[in-house]
């Protein structure tokens, strides 16, 4: 079962490998979609599912790792276009049949260039959606589907094993092909580093050969690359509440991340260009914005309970 995925570039924002939707042939004749990527790149994801020797025909269903637009954007044009069922999160299942508090949010964030970025997301039809609960098993044209929840960069995140592999979405971290650097996504609203860890030791049990990682690409020896993303995890994490406690703000902590990634990237050589994919597909002031509120929540349990609590969120 090694290696069967495929992956398909979405040449996000004209740039190269920086997001990925995993394409998984079935022993039926068909193929699932792990991640719909958002919808400003369907027509990067129908070249590549074209180039793979389907069509959207033969797409028999989305499973999302969770609800940002960078991982479900497309999902309910995909439903709608082809009849595909979608499965997600039990928290997730809200916001993919009604889109319109994602949307509003990140209007609020991206403004006049919200459909550029990010193209247009569509409701997933009701009777199309369905729920996957933790451990559960789904089986579609013939292929098994394991979903694990795993949150901590989002309450409603789920990983999917097809076999020997993975599709971490984001909980997995952030690796460019070619690279050894692993780092993770940290936007708000829902970090959650203690969860996170937990979500990290749940992949670590799957004893898998590959990690299919959205941003990007197809990468072996799980045990390091997730052993590296939980020490930067730490790293970040002691960082920013070293800043904070200092009475820095989000400003301040940005500049720190920056100047600490920038370093340990200039550690491994790294290119440019792939620097520049780095930042892409991980901005490092969104970074500094969910850290900033993962610590003001864990700061507001300090105050409730008298000690250092995990600040858990449930949508």
């Amino acid at each position: 079962m090694s290696d069967r995925a495929i992956t398909i570039d979405l040449h996000f924002m004209g740039y190269d490998e920086v997001i990925a939707s995993f394409l998984v042939a079935t022993p039926g004749g068909g193929f699932v979609l792990l991640e719909s990527g958002p919808g400003s790149t369907l027509d990067a994801l129908e070249a590549g599912i074209g180039a793979a020797g389907f069509t959207l025909a033969d797409l028999r269903g989305v499973f999302v790792t969770h609800v940002h637009l960078d991982h479900a954007g497309a999902a309910g044009e995909l439903a709608r276009r082809t009849g595909a069922d979608v499965f997600v999160h039990p928290s997730g299942v809200r916001h993919l049949a009604d889109p319109s508090r994602l949307l509003a949010s990140a209007g609020r964030l991206y403004g006049s260039m919200m459909e550029t970025i990010w193209g247009r997301m569509e409701p997933v039809p009701e009777e199309k959606l369905h729920v996957v609960e933790h451990g559960e098993v789904v089986t579609i044209d013939g292929l098994d589907l394991t979903g694990w929840h795993t949150p901590g960069h989002a309450s409603h995140h789920v990983a999917w094993q097809v076999g020997s592999e993975v599709a971490t979405g984001d909980v997995g971290g952030l690796r460019m092909p070619r690279s050894s650097h692993i780092i993770p996504p940290t936007p708000p609203p829902d970090i959650d580093i203690a969860v996170w860890k937990a979500s990290l030791d749940t992949l670590r049990s799957l004893d898998v050969e590959r990690l299919l990682v959205t941003h990007f690409g197809a990468h072996g020896e799980p045990s390091e690359h997730l052993d590296q993303l939980e020490a930067r995890l730490d790293a970040w994490w002691e960082l920013a509440c070293g800043v904070l406690d200092a009475g820095g703000d989000v400003g301040t902590l940005e500049a720190a991340l920056s100047e600490l990634d920038d370093s340990d990237m200039a550690a491994t050589g790294m290119p440019d260009d792939v620097r520049a994919r780095y930042r892409a597909a991980c901005p490092m002031p969104m970074n500094a914005a969910g850290l900033v509120r993962a610590w003001k929540v864990q700061d507001r349990g300090k105050d409730l309970h008298g000690g250092n609590v995990s600040a858990t969120r449930r949508d």
